[in-house]
This record gives C-alpha cells, structure tokens and sequence, in this order.
C-alpha cells in the first residue's frame, strides 16, 4: 500500500465531527470533563466475593467484542480466541456464515483448533474426531463404539455470535444477545471499517493486578506526561472528548500537530488528521483508532482478584499487500507493547498493591470522566443483577 493510499484512507477514517470537537478543545485549551469528582473503595480491587460475582455476572453471562470480521474475510477460514479463560471458535464456512462455538470436542473436551486459518474441516487432537466449519460432527474413528448416540448431537456446542459494525460480537452464555449488547454504540463504529482489517501480531500479558485497574490504564491522558515522559508526552495533548453510549463510552485526543492544522479551514485540513479515537465496550475491551492503524486491548479477570490478562492485538486497516506494510504495523505494535509492558502494566500492579496494604479510596477528579463511567457502569450491572 503506497503513502498517497494510506493517506486516503486516513482522510476518510475520523468523522469530521470527532475532529472539530477536539480541535475545539486544544483550541480553548480545555477538555471534557465530568460534573464532580468521585471516590470508589479500594476493597473493589481486592475484595475476593466481588470478584467472584463479576466473573460470573460480566464476563460469563455476557458479550464481548473479540477481534474483526476481517479476521475471516473468506468462506473456509477460522479463528480461535482466549474470552476470559474460555475457548471460544469463530469460523465462516462455505456458506458465508459467521459462526462461533465452544471449542471443546463433543467427545471429551480437548479443543479442536489452535490459532487461525484456511481448512474445511477441524480435527480434534485426542481421538480425531472431525468437524466441519459449521459445527456437524464429521469423522470419528471407531464410530460403531457410539452407535446408539444420535450422530446430529454430537456436534461443536453453538455461541451467540452477531457482527458488530464489522467487530465480532460473541456471549459466553447460549441465552446470550451480542448484537443487542451493543445496539447503543453499533452506530458510532460504523465508520471504522473493521470487516476490511487484517491481524498483524498480537502481545499478552499476565499481571499481577486486578483486571479494572489495567483497564484504568486505557482511560486517561492526565497521566502521560509523567508516566509517559519519555515515549508519548512528545505525542499526545491533553484536551480530550468525552462521550457515552449506554454501557459504552468513547474519549478521544489530539496529537502532535494539531497546532498546524487548528485554525485552517476544513476545505484545507491535510489527508492525515492528527488525532487518535478511543472505543470502550463492555465490559472490557478497548479499541484504539489511530490515522493508520487499530489496536485491540481484551481485558480480562485471571483466577485471583489480583490477576487479569491482558492481549493486544494489532490490525492494519486494509489487508496487507507487501512486507514493508507489515513491518511497519508490527513496529506500531512493538511500540505499544513496550509502552503498556513497560510503563503501564507496572503503574497498575503498583495500584493494586495500593489498594491490598489498606488504601480505602482510590479518587477519580472531573479530568477523568472515563474512569468515573466504567466504574458507575460496572456497579450498575452488578446492582440490576441483585435485583432480578
């Protein structure tokens, strides 16, 4: 892909509304804010039966954005994802369809595909039993030894899967509604083109921290001149956008250059604006929309309330047609990583220590309004579950 299409792409890539708002705001020297401060006890970061409760309230009766539906561009492809220690299969058969099941053979478990790829059909490692991209139950060796089992009820367990404005939607729970999950910001991402995006690489981590407060980390630019002196504080200007959709919320800042571009007319604004969009989607997944990338942060608990992981991923917008793309995205994903791995991710397990020795508030000022929805927002889920 040239610099002349990269540029178009660019052009095309923010809604302008997104970026008179923020340009409005570097220009006033302002950012949105919310109404108040707020306090929220330390003991929701270490408190073993409130975690307990999220686990099964947010993350296994729930839907979660997983990766894009151009991660399955073609007819034959499949993917696997790691959804909050489940293994969850995404494939699209012959037929087109998006699918997702539990990737556990029928017979005893084992997961009957790795990674991602082109096959016609998955086979289980243990004892080959084989299935076909849209679930039926294929092969299996010494088939005579199950006769009396009806074959059509031995295929791949089926999960609720709905695409999202180009992002795959998936619950963990077979009553489950993604496509209703996220009605209220579907068409906010509309403009993003993720069924045309391409899978570069992918970092994890494991953290010794508790999984809210390594999202935290994704909501606010009032700490990158300091934490990040000395790899984004050159980047980013402090004067965010604020919004909320439901459950989800989206924030949004200028970068270095936007002092160019500020006070020319829109008919002269260059094909690259500089700003980066920030989607936020319940519970736990983050998206960040750069002029010629996008990353995917998944968040999500470990076993113990201090634990969580954590899996970039990175994408380029289109698909990748030569090596000096794609050495070009990796670079952008090795940069984020070292700034989460090294800047980030140490800052939150120095949070969750804060909160273990008997902190009893952790304190979100109006500068942080992110902060003070997805903590509001996740109590309220856990409220209305109390209450049905």
């Amino acid at each position: 892909m040239s610099i002349t299409d990269h540029q178009q792409l660019a052009s095309d890539r923010f809604p302008r509304e997104l970026v008179r708002r923020l340009l409005d705001n570097y220009r006033g020297k302002t950012l949105d804010h919310a109404p108040t401060s707020m306090t929220e006890p330390a003991t929701v970061f270490t408190d073993p039966t409130r975690f307990q409760k999220e686990v099964e309230v947010l993350f296994r009766q729930g839907s979660h954005i997983v990766g894009w539906t151009g991660e399955l561009a073609r007819p034959g492809t499949f993917v696997t994802k790691n959804v909050a220690g489940h293994p969850v299969l995404i494939t699209r058969a012959e037929d087109g369809v998006l699918r997702a099941f539990r990737n556990a053979c029928s017979h005893r478990g084992a997961q009957v595909a790795q990674g991602c790829g082109e096959a016609r059909r998955l086979t289980c490692p243990y004892h080959s039993w084989s299935y076909e991209l849209n679930g039926d139950l294929a092969g299996q060796p010494q088939a005579y030894a199950f006769s009396d089992i009806d074959k059509s009820t031995l295929g791949l367990a089926p999960l609720p899967i709905a695409d999202v404005a180009g992002l795959i939607a998936v619950s963990l729970s077979d009553d489950g509604d993604p496509a209703a999950a996220f009605a209220d910001v579907e068409p906010q991402l509309r403009w993003c083109g993720y069924d045309q995006h391409e899978v570069v690489c992918q970092h994890t981590w494991t953290l010794r921290a508790n999984w809210k407060i390594a999202f935290d980390v994704n909501l606010e630019s009032y700490h990158v001149d300091y934490l990040h002196r000395d790899t984004l504080s050159n980047l980013v200007l402090h004067n965010p956008i604020y919004d909320s959709f439901g459950k989800h919320a989206r924030w949004g800042f200028p970068t270095t250059g936007a002092e160019k571009v500020v006070d020319l007319p829109e008919e002269h604004w260059p094909a690259i604006m500089p700003v980066s969009i920030i989607h936020t989607l319940f519970p736990s997944t983050v998206l960040l929309e750069t002029p010629v990338s996008c990353q995917m942060f998944r968040i999500y608990p470990g076993d113990n309330v201090n634990e969580c992981t954590v899996d970039l991923t990175e994408a380029s917008l289109k698909p990748i047609t030569n090596e000096q793309d794609r050495a070009a995205r990796q670079k952008g994903a090795d940069f984020a990583a070292l700034v989460v791995g090294t800047e980030d991710f140490p800052a939150a397990e120095q949070c969750q220590r804060g909160a273990e020795i008997g902190l009893k508030n952790f304190v979100f000022g109006t500068n942080e309004p992110m902060l003070q929805h997805w903590h509001r927002t996740w109590q309220n889920e856990l409220n209305d579950k109390d209450k049905s």
